[in-house]
């Protein structure tokens, strides 16, 4: 190879005695400015033909052809990767927290409740009004790891249960609800790695004597009502959508069951990462059953139809929650 061409490895000239050889200043080439100033590349002149590859990044065409050099394969890859699905993970982890948050919106509260006219709404519901609702003895409420065959239980999102303070069990009394115990989960299903695909389920439940569970199950939701009316100082609300709706799915077993659509305000878009790729709200089913002896509150979030920015979707929920309701009801 004559050595004023500069041929693949950049005017490398094996001929000459040295690296830095009299015949560089008539080639300047990408290291032709720098005589004087020993470059890494050039401490080993003689094996410049086994790695030209790593001795000149700034020349594009040599990594081209290169078969068993993947860098110039390497950086197409990220992009599909990159914001879309990133977003998605984010809003999906947020959602967890969201159904958690969601849940706490129906507490027992004290106030004026004993004055007629509290917080639970007690005096819009005549006694008795759940005298119709079967009673099939004493039940208490379980969280299996699995539930509705592909609901698997996240142990880092909510306890067992068991939280209820003194004060909390005289307010469930207030209620109606005697010798109350309270238990919490939360649940997931579908691919992590692919967030349209999951799903979600929260559950609050109460299990002890319940004297009237229709009146109950409409206090849970003039609670929420209420608590979601006052907001907080986060940025970040809850609006009860409508009504709550009376269900009678098929294995309810007679039991009052109310499902209401919940919208959880994200404060600022994407699950408050502040991007606009993720819905500003998010939508939610929440059912409520009651009984003689259990009280199940369960949220339902469908990360497809979140992002979508979709209604949630009442009538599954209220199936579900049927189905979910002869999974953890068991009796003592």
């Amino acid at each position: 190879m004559s050595y004023n061409q500069p041929g693949p490895y950049g005017g490398q000239q094996p001929q000459q005695p040295g690296p830095y050889g009299g015949g560089q200043p008539q080639q300047p080439g990408p290291y032709g400015q720098q005589p004087q100033a020993p470059q890494p590349g050039y401490g080993y002149p003689q094996q410049a033909p086994q790695q030209g590859n790593y001795s000149q990044p700034q020349q594009p065409g040599p990594y081209g052809q290169q078969p068993q050099a993947p860098y110039g394969q390497v950086p197409p890859p990220p992009p599909p990767q990159g914001g879309g699905k990133k977003v998605g993970l984010i809003i999906a982890a947020a959602a967890v927290v969201v159904a958690a948050a969601v849940g706490g919106y129906f507490v027992f509260a004290g106030g004026d409740d004993d004055k007629g006219n509290g917080k639970g709404g007690s005096s819009d519901v005549a006694d008795g009004g759940g005298s119709g609702v079967k009673d099939d003895g004493p039940h208490k409420l379980i969280t299996p790891a699995t539930v509705l065959t592909e609901y698997k239980k996240n142990d880092e999102a909510g306890s067992e249960g068991g939280g209820m303070t003194s004060g909390d069990a005289a307010e469930a009394e207030k209620h109606g609800v005697k010798n109350a115990k309270d238990v919490a989960a939360q649940y997931q299903s579908g691919d992590e790695s692919n967030p349209l695909s999951q799903k979600i389920l929260q559950f609050n439940g109460v299990y002890g004597d319940i004297a009237d569970p229709e009146k109950l199950v409409d206090a849970m939701f003039d609670e929420a009502d209420k608590n979601a009316k006052e907001g907080d100082s986060s940025g970040e609300s809850m609006t009860l959508v409508g009504t709550p709706k009376s269900y009678s799915p098929a294995g309810l077993d007679g039991a009052v069951m109310k499902c209401q659509e919940m919208k959880f305000n994200l404060g600022g878009g994407s699950a408050g990462t502040g991007s606009t790729a993720g819905p500003s709200e998010m939508s939610m089913a929440t059912c409520i059953w009651g009984d003689n002896s259990t009280l199940g509150i369960v949220i339902t979030t469908d990360m497809a139809s979140a992002m979508a920015g979709k209604a949630a979707d009442l009538d599954e929920g209220a199936e579900n929650t049927a189905k979910f309701r002869k999974e953890v009801r068991v009796k003592l």
